[in-house]
């Protein structure tokens, strides 16, 4: 067994190291999860440019596709709104709340695109929608028929459900759009 002295001596030479150390300049080493950081920082702001740049579309039409696109969209809601309000002014002249419309679908050259159908481009029309023409109400969603047709219908703003890369790009859009708002 140790006495004190030796105990003492001992932690005072592991202390001498220390105040030795103080002089020395540390090199930090190189860490791999920095190169990972870089790697993911870049890979947000390409994901982040893309984003911008695929809205950018829908703001500044650059093809007559996509302002053929925005106007069926459009022509849809409209005929869907004066569906909705002709039910309304129908059942309030006859206090009759018994026949109303269940569901109204739309065939649109939209539901025919692989973008909007696979793709996530009807978030960029919705959000579209929602900012230039301040719909706020509905949102348009493609469905698939049992017979294998596809079409369009306006669902309860407060009922749609999206998914996660949906939410992500909604988040971003939102975001430049509050900057620019700035």
């Amino acid at each position: 067994m140790k006495n004190i002295t030796q105990v003492i001596s001992s932690f005072s030479k592991k202390l001498s190291r220390f105040e030795e150390a103080e002089d020395k300049a540390f090199v930090k080493p190189v860490s791999k999860d920095a190169d990972l950081q870089k790697k993911i920082n870049l890979s947000e702001e390409e994901k982040l440019e893309r984003i911008k740049a695929q809205y950018e579309k829908y703001i500044n039409p650059v093809s007559k596709e996509i302002e053929e696109d925005q106007e069926s969209l459009l022509s849809a809601l409209r005929i869907f709104k004066a569906a909705r309000l002709a039910e309304e002014a129908e059942a309030s002249s006859k206090n009759d709340r018994q026949t109303s419309i269940h569901q109204i679908d739309f065939k649109s050259p939209i539901c025919q695109k692989q973008e909007y159908v696979y793709g996530k481009n009807l978030i960029y029309l919705t959000y579209w929608l929602q900012t230039v023409h301040g719909e706020k109400e509905w949102i348009p969603s493609i469905y698939k028929f049992i017979s294998g047709e596809r079409f369009l219908e306006f669902i309860p703003a407060e009922s749609k459900h999206y998914d996660y890369e949906e939410i992500a790009i909604l988040n971003v859009l939102k975001s430049l759009n509050q900057q620019a708002e700035k």
